[in-house]
């Protein structure tokens, strides 16, 4: 992947009300039960010294509760991204049906974010994938840069964390379900690979005639987003 300068302010560049909003409310909100519950951590750094968070999907709350998540994420990230960069790895599997967000929520959730944010993002790791976030993030497009993909990279097992991490802080993070997921995954490869592929495949079919429009999420339940069991 190509080094992208980090942007050399002080401020938060792009600040829009709805993260005014959030912000507004930080203070009332407790970081602490985050952490402790194994939402968002900090798991070391990379071997360039660039903070790296771990973001466990199987452990977030109810969509209804998900404001004080966002606002502590945000809130955790703002002095870093006010001038330095930042990795996230995402671990998606066993995501929650009441956990995940409305199909509008992520573009609106990216449209919210000041530059910082999405400048200086170093890497997204995204762990076991689904078929369907895959799509979703696809139909995405027309919203998101040549340069977010770039910085975008699927893990389909714990193994394939990359060595530039700390691995070893990332594993003891990641919650014994995921552990046993991804054990589950090791041992019925072909399953899995057959599963992913027959998803991938059907989404490019449907997105060749619907990439310019959520319309076609409409009617899709929500935890088929969750990666495949």
């Amino acid at each position: 992947m190509s080094e992208e300068l980090i942007i050399p302010i002080s401020e938060m560049e792009g600040i829009t009300p709805e993260y005014q909003r959030l912000m507004d409310k930080s203070n009332n909100v407790d970081y602490k039960w985050i952490v402790d519950n194994n939402i968002f951590v900090q798991v070391g750094c990379d071997m360039e010294g660039v903070p790296v968070f771990l973001l466990n999907a199987s452990n977030l709350p109810p969509t209804s509760q998900i404001e004080p998540v966002l606002i502590g994420i945000l809130k955790t990230l703002e002095q870093i991204v006010k001038g330095n960069r930042y990795t996230l790895l995402y671990s998606h599997a066993l995501l929650k049906q009441e956990s995940t967000p409305d199909k509008s929520w992520l573009n609106s959730f990216y449209q919210m974010l000041p530059r910082n944010y999405k400048k200086n993002l170093k890497n997204l790791y995204i762990l076991h994938p689904s078929g369907w976030l895959k799509i979703l993030l696809l139909a995405m497009s027309p919203f998101l840069s040549e340069k977010f993909w770039s910085k975008v990279e699927y893990l389909d097992y714990i193994q394939e964390i990359p060595g530039v991490l700390d691995r070893s802080n990332i594993k003891s993070k990641l919650p014994q379900s995921i552990k046993d997921y991804d054990k589950s995954l090791l041992e019925t490869p072909e399953v899995t690979e057959q599963v992913v592929s027959g998803m991938d495949t059907l989404g490019k079919e449907y997105l060749s005639s619907f990439a310019s429009s959520f319309n076609f999420f409409s009617s899709t339940n929500p935890s088929s987003w969750t990666s495949p069991k």
